[in-house]
């Protein structure tokens, strides 16, 4: 599979969060998705649509950043798809929207 460089920006609320359990350090959250929108200079390979429901992995660099977001809040990610149905947060691109 070719590796093609990607993003998109997502507004989300925040529906839950938890560990990662075949990722030690990673966190796994589910956002429901308000608004996506291409990130500049980057093809966008997430087919998210508003209402639309997406599970996407925070790095353990973002960990005190995730912990400081409410339950039920809102959120702007940048997210890359790495691998079919495995989605990624840009390190640094998570915080309350």
């Amino acid at each position: 599979m070719e590796v093609v460089d990607n993003a998109t920006q997502l507004k989300a609320q925040l529906i839950e969060q938890k560990a990662d359990l075949s990722r030690p350090g990673w966190t796994r959250v589910t956002l429901k998705v308000m608004d996506s929108t291409p990130v500049p200079n980057l093809p966008s390979l997430l087919p998210a649509a508003v209402g639309d429901t997406v599970q996407v992995l925070v790095p353990p660099a973002d960990r005190d950043r995730l912990a400081a977001l409410m339950p039920d809040g809102q959120v702007a990610v940048q997210v890359r798809l790495r691998a079919p149905g495995v989605h990624t947060a840009v390190p640094g691109s998570i915080r309350e929207d």
